[in-house]
């Protein structure tokens, strides 16, 4: 299990300058999955993991 601080430092470095990719998401996800199910930071990366899904797909179409 991560901390709360861990998994936001994670995610920055997942995304901070980087093309994001299928591979990237799905680490993301790997992330989110490491975070307790209550955890306020869980429901918020959530959320951003998938705006980035629907913008990548919007973006192949």
């Amino acid at each position: 299990m991560l901390t709360e601080r861990e998994a936001q430092r994670l995610w920055q470095k997942l995304f901070r300058g980087q093309t994001i990719t299928s591979l990237t998401l799905d680490e993301a996800s790997t992330v989110i999955d490491d975070l307790p199910l209550d955890s306020p930071v869980r429901i918020r990366l959530s959320t951003e993991l998938d705006e980035l899904r629907r913008m990548q797909e919007t973006s192949r179409e």
